[in-house]
């Protein structure tokens, strides 16, 4: 197995912005907070779990805040209750909690002028509140997402003839497949005449796909146009320090742009291994097998990305290796043949995509 497949000489990878996995947090210092700004958005991209646990937090500490003020103007005589003579503190929380839910039961009534203001002021708080909260709630109900899964390496083969690389995506929702997706590569290098980190686009052998169904492979072919043009086992540790991809396309069921992105280490580079094929077909269904999306092979000595290396050897022995090959049935069109379904992404109609979980 290549030095890539575990992780090369061990060193951690350099952190870059564009790493959206949540595994490198970016930290803004001297920047003025804008509170309801940045809670909104906190709000929105947050978990279920805390966005609901931030809603009953909120609702809460109203309710306690208010019942101790109705606690105190109970006993200065202010609340009546109908059942008792005198009100608790169990039922001043109650009147905080029927005044904030606007049920009022009516068994506990305000009295004074002071605890009616006080209702009055909790049944406005309740309600900006309810309609912030069920604003949010709708929002993010409404924000459309994508579901791409990349797979976890990158493979460095020979396809065609030509160093490539490529790496696999899978959509998670066939029954919503993505519109006119366009998919952007760049690499993260050093530019050693300026001394800064530069972005520097790939050019990809299809960039864009009018419909994103089921799979797709993206390759980038490392010719002398690739930022990334000699890359090998020996070198892919310092040649550069991400490979950024980017998905951008049109949701069917939300007709809205979504994205999805990932970030490749060189510890996520693999060299002279092709991708199991994970798609079998059947009379009317296309299935994929989700769990065989970074599923590879090991690629035999003939076919491997050194044997036919146009930037290894000169061009006499390139020419004469290759026709070698030719008299051995070698030949890059056979080394560059695609897996059975690796094209078959577009979706048909009447065909009906399933993901095998298992």
């Amino acid at each position: 197995m290549a030095k890539g497949a575990e992780g090369g000489n061990g060193k951690a990878p350099v952190p870059v912005q564009y790493d959206l996995s949540g595994k490198v947090r970016v930290i803004v210092k001297g920047s003025k907070t804008q509170a309801v700004g940045d809670c909104a958005f906190f709000m929105l991209r947050t978990s279920w779990c805390k966005f609901l646990f931030c809603l009953l937090g909120v609702y809460f500490a109203l309710s306690l805040f208010f019942a101790s003020f109705y606690f105190y103007v109970a006993e200065l005589g202010g609340i009546k209750c109908l059942v008792k003579e005198h009100c608790d503190v169990w039922d001043a929380l109650n009147l905080s909690v029927h005044s904030m839910s606007t049920i009022g039961f009516g068994s506990i009534v305000p009295h004074s002028f002071l605890a009616n203001l006080t209702v009055a002021i909790q049944f406005w708080v309740a309600l900006m509140t309810g309609a912030v909260a069920g604003g949010l709630f709708f929002s993010r109900l409404s924000m459309a997402s994508s579901r791409v899964a990349f797979s976890d390496t990158a493979l460095v083969t020979n396809i065609r003839g030509t160093p490539t690389v490529t790496l696999r995506v899978v959509n998670e929702r066939p029954f919503s497949p993505l519109l006119d997706v366009t998919c952007r590569v760049s690499a993260l290098v050093i530019d050693p005449v300026a001394g800064m980190r530069v972005l520097a686009p790939c050019q990809l052998e299809r960039s864009t796909n009018m419909m994103f169904r089921a799979v797709w492979n993206v390759m980038h072919c490392l010719d002398e146009k690739s930022p990334l043009h000699g890359l090998d086992e020996t070198n892919f540790e310092e040649k550069f320090l991400a490979f950024v991809v980017q998905i951008e396309g049109t949701d069917q069921t939300y007709m809205k742009k979504v994205f999805a992105n990932k970030c490749y280490y060189p510890a996520d580079f693999r060299f002279n291994e092709s991708f199991e094929d994970i798609m079998t077909m059947g009379p009317s269904t296309i299935t994929v097998d989700r769990t065989g999306l970074s599923s590879t092979r090991v690629l035999e000595r003939s076919k491997r990305l050194s044997f036919l290396r146009a930037n290894t050897f000169s061009p006499e022995e390139a020419q004469k290796l290759a026709a070698n090959a030719e008299q051995d049935g070698l030949t890059p069109e056979a080394e560059g043949k695609p897996e059975a379904g690796e094209e078959l992404d577009q979706g048909f109609e009447g065909f009906e995509i399933t993901m095998a979980t298992c």
